[in-house]
């Protein structure tokens, strides 16, 4: 995701690029898994929780302060009853000294048994990197979470572009698309968007700085922040679909949810949600909507399919972003040496 200047100007091109217009022919995906049945639930509203950048998203914290956050994560997901995917990028785990410690800290998640998907090895942009590139960086992902996968007996499915970047062009994209489905994967996509990143690169700044008093504010914000964003796309599913959906929530595995997950989760149930599987979520027919977009913004897939029917039923600049401080403490983190 971007700053949140950058954020504003990237939606007002993806506004304007998202005028309809005929794609590509899609490649013709493999068959598609039968659905699963609903969730067995009394409320009507549902989130599955995705968690990008494993082991560690944000800057690199040491093996030891990494192992503690993914500990503290994990726990407070399997106390709420969450059956996340975590998205992991290969190249976290390096290839120097620390790698064996690194990769137990990966498999604490897969003993927590939540399923792993592939980000890449290296976060690129598929805006910004040629196509054969991108495609040798998602491969180059692949071996440790595939074969963490298989130890569990469960095959590598799931995709999730680094900064939804999906592709500059069409073309570019329906390339990419066919070369997913060729390599037998799905792509998760994201309905319900945050700025947890931003929040959070400046809350472990604080925390490494020994600010406590920083670090709360910024907690405090980022939970506002949450829920404000929630509202903001039920308001959205709303005047699109008149009817809550099933949506993606995307967060980064993080020090900032490892201590504060159990408020996300208080968000959404007090909002009347269910936590479901990804495979349930991508049962709702939301999911077939169409999506023209291709272009320089990393935005929600509702912002993608409202623009693709040229209707345009949501104000998108009115999405939440972070408040000022928070946005002035990372723009200064940024030109600044770490702590």
């Amino acid at each position: 995701m971007a700053p949140p200047l950058v954020r504003t100007l990237l939606v007002g091109l993806a506004l304007a690029a998202c005028k309809p217009v005929t794609p590509p022919a899609p490649a013709t995906p493999p068959a598609p898994a039968t659905p699963l049945a609903p969730a067995p639930v009394a409320t009507t509203r549902a989130v599955a929780v995705t968690i990008d950048d494993l082991i560690v998203g944000g800057r690199d914290l040491g093996v030891p302060r990494t192992r503690a956050m993914t500990t503290a994560l994990l726990a407070s997901v399997r106390a709420a009853g969450v059956p996340a995917v975590g998205f992991v990028n290969e190249a976290k785990l390096c290839t120097c000294d620390e790698r064996p410690a690194r990769l137990e800290i990966l498999r604490q998640w897969s003993a927590a048994g939540l399923e792993l998907g592939n980000h890449t090895a290296t976060h690129p942009s598929l805006t910004r990197t040629p196509l054969a590139e991108y495609e040798a960086d998602l491969i180059a992902g692949e071996p440790t979470i595939r074969a963490l996968q298989a130890e569990r007996g469960q095959p590598l499915r799931y995709f999730r572009h680094p900064y939804l970047h999906t592709g500059p062009d069409l073309a570019t994209r329906a390339a990419f698309e066919s070369f997913l489905a060729d390599r037998g994967y799905t792509v998760a996509p994201v309905t319900l968007d945050n700025s947890d990143w931003m929040f959070n690169f400046v809350y472990t700044d604080a925390h490494t700085r020994g600010d406590a008093a920083l670090a709360d504010r910024i907690a405090a914000a980022y939970l506002a922040h949450l829920e404000a964003s929630v509202v903001f796309y039920e308001g959205a599913e709303q005047a699109m679909f008149g009817r809550p959906i099933r949506h993606v929530l995307l967060l980064h595995a993080n020090e900032l949810n490892a201590d504060h997950f159990t408020a996300v989760a208080a968000i959404f149930r007090r909002r009347g949600y269910a936590f479901i599987t990804l495979e349930q979520a991508l049962a709702d027919p939301a999911y077939r909507e169409p999506d023209t977009y291709a272009g320089p913004a990393g935005v929600s897939w509702m912002l993608r399919w409202d623009h693709s029917r040229g209707r345009q039923q949501v104000d998108w600049r009115a999405q939440p972003e972070p408040p000022a401080f928070v946005n002035e403490l990372y723009q200064a983190a940024q030109a600044a040496p770490p702590p």
